[in-house]
């Protein structure tokens, strides 16, 4: 199971106000509000369940109300209250304790925002029921908003050079790798194969196979030798060698998660690859080089790429680049 920084929400199945099941498979895909209230019919509940009802067209409709009460009990609540709400019967509060949302038997006004992962956004325990809805509904908009922003990992990437020669520990390349193997290939074979190359003695011989312009690299504590082969991928109809289009979306991942740790890898193609692989035993084809450090080295740089890394990021206009048909 590969971790998330965000718990999940259990794998439950309830019973609804209709006496239909309602599982977390029903909260995957969307947003949702996931809100656990005492006991149906009193002030408080009551207030809760018409709060969220005010609020539902902002919320997509995707809020359930849950709680130790029957089916009937949620059925005659819903009706007589006019309530929007999905609601659900949990009367042994198993899955209120799933959530966290109960301790020693006893139910905890509790709300869950839901992401369309079913992962956990947003929690509030031993809720305050007044303007609480509303203070969801800011919540809830923002997690959307941002979550539908660009990347900031990928907004910051640059094939930036002025890469310290400061170590990078090892846990940080090993959480690189991590994630480039996270990557999606044809039919799982996971062609993809990396070198870690941190001795200074085989750093020194990878830079004999470096090209002048990629100078700056010699700078660098670790360098990535990304490599792969024919028969390791799939083999497709019109000359299809995905090993090579699995390999390059694994080194995206690889850059997207360094960026997001501080780092620089910055790939190339500027190198001998018959060089590489005679050096390191290689069989197949070598991908790219990746240079990997901390930033802040610019004096190295020559003027050319000083400007460049000083610069503008330049891209292509989208309407070169996309057809939308």
């Amino acid at each position: 199971m590969i971790e998330s920084k965000y718990r999940l929400i259990p794998q439950f199945t309830l019973k609804d106000e209709d006496g239909n099941d309602f599982s977390w498979k029903h909260l995957l895909g969307k947003y949702s509000v996931v809100y656990f209230y005492p006991k149906a019919n009193t002030p408080g509940c009551t207030m809760e369940g018409l709060d969220f009802t005010k609020l539902i067209d902002e919320f997509n409709g995707n809020v359930v109300g849950i709680s130790p009460d029957s089916c009937n009990a949620i059925s005659n609540f819903k009706s007589k209250k006019g309530l929007k709400v999905k609601l659900l019967s949990d009367p042994e509060k198993i899955v209120a304790e799933q959530f966290g949302a109960a301790k020693d038997g006893k139910l905890i006004r509790s709300t869950f925002i839901v992401d369309p992962w079913g992962r956990i956004r947003k929690e509030w325990l031993k809720v305050s029921v007044s303007g609480h809805a509303e203070e969801v509904l800011e919540e809830y908009r923002r997690i959307i908003e941002e979550d539908n922003a660009l990347n900031d990992s990928i907004l910051l990437r640059r094939a930036f050079r002025g890469i310290r020669p400061d170590p990078v520990e090892d846990d940080k390349i090993e959480k690189l790798i991590k994630a480039a193997h996270l990557a999606p290939s044809c039919m799982n074979k996971q062609p993809w194969r990396f070198i870690v190359v941190k001795s200074k003695e085989n750093l020194e011989k990878l830079h004999t196979t470096l090209s002048e312009g990629n100078y700056w690299m010699k700078h660098a504590p670790v360098m990535i030798i990304v490599y792969t082969d024919d028969e390791l991928g799939c083999q497709l109809s019109d000359r299809r060698n995905y090993s090579l289009f699995d390999t390059g979306t694994a080194v995206g991942f690889l850059l997207t998660q360094a960026t997001q740790m501080g780092l620089i890898a910055h790939p190339v193609a500027g190198y001998d690859p018959i060089k590489v692989k005679e050096l390191f035993g290689i069989n197949g084809i070598v991908i790219t080089l990746i240079a990997v450090g901390y930033w802040g080295n610019i004096e190295i740089l020559n003027e050319k790429h000083t400007a460049v890394e000083l610069g503008d990021r330049m891209r292509k206009p989208i309407e070169e680049v996309c057809k939308i048909i």
